[in-house]
């Protein structure tokens, strides 16, 4: 009897203790966000952002929600309190574009907010940011890398356009790594708060003009390659490889330093070297968590300022050449996972208000663009600069494959 008399207590504590649990998750209250989303400046005057595409994303829970700005351009929710990550954007056709911005070509806005605390039922402005629609996009990058081997990643550039671009003397270049985490140890990216009109990066290359003008078709798309050689069955490379880069256009030999050569595949021209920041390595090991990776041009990158990083945590030997944010023609934001705080970022929200991101690394998956439409068979990729509408996670790196 003694021993019934134990378990039925045992059993009730339990159920106290889940009936306490559950009382407590009941009496968490949802407070009210609300968002007032403002046009740039220099927009028509009277002009409303109304129709923009909102996300909220919980950054400890991970859950999303869609909205959409009202005639008033705000966006009310009811939210947990916690910490958000806010996005905004929206594409504009040249006959809008013109009536709101006074741009006769294809424009589009966009906004972020991160981290925005929510603590209490709270109002908070979001200016948003807006560029004109480009023609040369990155269309997929693949840095996440195989279990072992790191040398098989790609750039590709696509012509999102319906005439030819000239990508001779067309230049590259990576930011520092990306954080794997939120710890403070991988954030903050000083050069956004110190400098947040130019782009700061720790690899340049450039496509050599030869003496000779190229063309990129609409269309058509250029690959640049780390190793140019089929990774998947060269003894050089890794059987677990995604790729064939055999037919990439370019690759980015790099030897330095002299005791740990770079592979050069002479069947594919190099592009030219412009800024390393550090010597302390050989080939362009741009992390298998991702960087900022753009694309750019200028007239001469010697007029372009080489700077450490501002209030770096370490004193480092790194120097990053700074490129004016008006001078990139793309770029995406690209991470390892959807965890990662928008205040890891390290391109600006004028070039990419967010972030891409693989979801695994080691695994052989790529960031790719999104089919917007097909005309005339030919592919128009989405371009918000908000990587992530644009952009979608590949599972298997695939340069020149969109159909």
């Amino acid at each position: 009897m003694k021993n019934i008399k134990k378990i039925s207590l045992y059993c009730l504590t339990i159920i106290t203790i889940f009936t306490s649990c559950r009382k407590d998750f009941e009496e968490i209250n949802s407070v009210q966000l609300q968002l007032q989303l403002e046009f740039p400046d220099t927009f028509v005057d009277g002009k409303v952002p109304s129709g923009i595409d909102v996300t909220l994303r919980n950054n400890i829970t991970g859950d999303q929600t869609n909205l959409t700005s009202d005639e008033r351009g705000q966006v009310v929710a009811n939210v947990i309190p916690g910490t958000y990550t806010v996005t905004a954007s929206k594409a504009y056709e040249p006959t809008v574009a013109f009536e709101i911005a006074g741009y006769d070509q294809e424009i589009f806005v966009n906004g972020s907010l991160s981290p925005l605390v929510v603590d209490g039922s709270k109002s908070a402005i979001l200016k948003l940011n807006s560029s004109r629609a480009g023609g040369l996009v990155i269309r997929e990058f693949y840095y996440s890398a195989v279990t072992g081997y790191i040398y098989d990643g790609f750039t590709e550039i696509y012509n999102n356009s319906n005439e030819a671009i000239r990508v001779d003397s067309l230049f590259i270049g990576a930011t520092r790594s990306a954080a794997s985490n939120n710890t403070a140890a991988s954030s903050p990216y000083n050069f956004l708060t110190v400098h947040p009109n130019e782009v700061y990066l720790n690899q340049v290359f450039m496509i050599p003009s030869n003496g000779a003008a190229k063309y990129l078709q609409p269309g058509e798309s250029l690959v640049v390659a780390l190793d140019a050689f089929n990774h998947k069955s060269d003894p050089n490379g890794n059987k677990n490889s995604p790729v064939d880069l055999g037919d990439a256009d370019y690759e980015v030999y790099w030897r330095f330093p002299s005791n740990q050569p770079d592979i050069d595949f002479p069947d594919v021209p190099n592009m030219l070297h412009v800024h390393a920041g550090s010597t302390a390595g050989f080939d362009w090991n741009i992390g298998i968590n991702g960087a900022g990776m753009v694309i750019f041009k200028v007239d001469d990158t010697s007029k372009l300022p080489v700077i450490f990083e501002p209030d770096a945590r370490t004193a480092g030997t790194t120097q990053y050449m700074g490129v004016p944010v008006e001078k990139i023609i793309d770029g995406v934001d690209a991470t390892a996972n959807s965890s990662i705080f928008l205040s890891n970022k390290r391109l600006p929200a004028t070039v990419d208000a967010s972030m891409a991101y693989t979801g695994a690394t080691l695994k052989g998956y790529s960031v790719r663009r999104k089919v917007k439409s097909v005309v005339e068979g030919r592919t128009i990729f989405m371009d918000t600069n908000n990587s992530a509408v644009d952009f979608e996670m590949n599972p298997v790196a695939s340069p020149r494959k969109w159909n």
